[in-house]
């Protein structure tokens, strides 16, 4: 008996040696092994070959100016939004100028090029260089009434590779995005970075609603394509702050919808429309109004026989929401009602009398 039980004792110790050893083992190799690195979702793919499939959609703008010589000397800024109109009053003797002003790209295959209003004013002369070398002179066909965009057209030399447009008003902060162009007359180039905000009001105009970026727009980008990671054109480069480093702005895509509807003389897509005037909120009026921080729109008229008359909307309600998205200022909610369809229901949370409430508006038709 003694016997047997020394042998299993020893078993029990050999097994637990056992498990000892691999446990310690398995520790060991686990402790050795590198940290499983974890993939941002929609990081950014490699860009090689979406670049190659981009590149000969993007074309290069030049134009020949007719402006006056004199003999006054004037430093030409380095990038401008919109160029400086001239003073024709000046005496002096006429002239052309070559300038290599930016960028555009094919939005179909039959020789229509967008690209930014502000690169082709005053033009006597329209020339695109393609990705091939190839120069062809253009004209203009539309320009947006609204925002800094142009339509010009060419005669294809062979058939012509387009870009897909996306939609803009799905770009989400924190994307990846690409800007493509001629920045300084060198070429085409290229950079990568996130879509830094959306909505950006820089004073242009009542239309503005621009997408930031991080990705580099220097002069010459003007016009050039701003592409999503699925190869998609959702904004057109515009604008940089000369006084910020890493801040580009770009219009949204979908204007070129509207910008297309001129040039081919049919009605662009109509803008939805609430029919009431707002002011943003005042810190004292949302002390008054129990709001809490200053948040949302203040209804300062509502029109007899609009949507949002016969919704039940009033002066004085403060809106705080549009589809369950917070409302900044009045800016913020013309643009979420203007992208709208007509006749789609926008529901808005409005704070009357100390409690809120929920109303369903069938959006119109804007008159303008």
């Amino acid at each position: 008996m003694k016997a047997s039980h020394g042998r299993i004792g020893s078993r029990i110790i050999l097994v637990f040696l056992v498990l000892y050893l691999t446990t310690g083992a398995l520790t060991v190799e686990a402790i050795g092994q590198s940290p499983v690195r974890r993939v941002p979702q929609g990081g950014c793919p490699d860009l090689i070959d979406l670049i190659k499939e981009l590149k000969p959609t993007v074309v290069n703008i030049s134009i020949e100016r007719h402006i006056l010589q004199h003999s006054s000397t004037r430093v030409v800024p380095l990038f401008r939004t919109r160029p400086d109109r001239l003073d024709h009053g000046d005496e002096g003797r006429e002239r052309f100028q070559n300038d290599s002003l930016g960028s555009g790209f094919f939005c179909d295959s039959d020789g229509h090029v967008v690209t930014n209003a502000h690169v082709v004013e005053g033009a006597a002369k329209i020339l695109v260089t393609l990705s091939s070398g190839k120069v062809i002179p253009a004209r203009v066909v539309a320009v947006h009434p609204d925002v800094d965009l142009a339509l010009l057209k060419i005669k294809p030399p062979y058939p012509l590779k387009r870009v897909d447009l996306g939609d803009s008003s799905k770009v989400q902060v924190g994307e990846w995005v690409l800007a493509m162009g001629n920045p300084f007359g060198l070429g085409r180039s290229v950079t990568v970075g996130i879509v830094s905000g959306k909505g950006r009001f820089l004073g242009l105009g009542s239309h503005d609603n621009f997408i930031q970026t991080d990705a580099s727009i220097n002069p010459g980008n003007s016009g050039g394509p701003l592409f999503n990671m699925a190869g998609e054109v959702v904004g057109v480069n515009t604008a940089i702050i000369a006084a910020g480093r890493g801040i580009g702005f770009s219009i949204p895509s979908n204007y070129i919808k509207e910008l297309t509807a001129i040039a081919h003389r049919t009605a662009p897509p109509s803008r939805g429309w609430l029919g009431i005037y707002v002011d943003d909120l005042s810190a004292e009026q949302a002390q008054t109004l129990g709001a809490g921080p200053v948040r949302g729109t203040v209804v300062d008229e509502v029109l007899q026989s609009t949507p949002a008359f016969l919704s039940g909307i009033r002066k004085g309600d403060l809106i705080l929401n549009a589809n369950g998205e917070q409302i900044r200022s009045g800016r913020h909610l013309s643009r979420i009602v203007a992208g709208t369809r007509p006749g789609d229901l926008l529901r808005l949370m409005v704070l009357r009398g100390g409690k809120t409430h929920s109303i369903d508006v069938k959006i119109g038709k804007s008159p303008e």
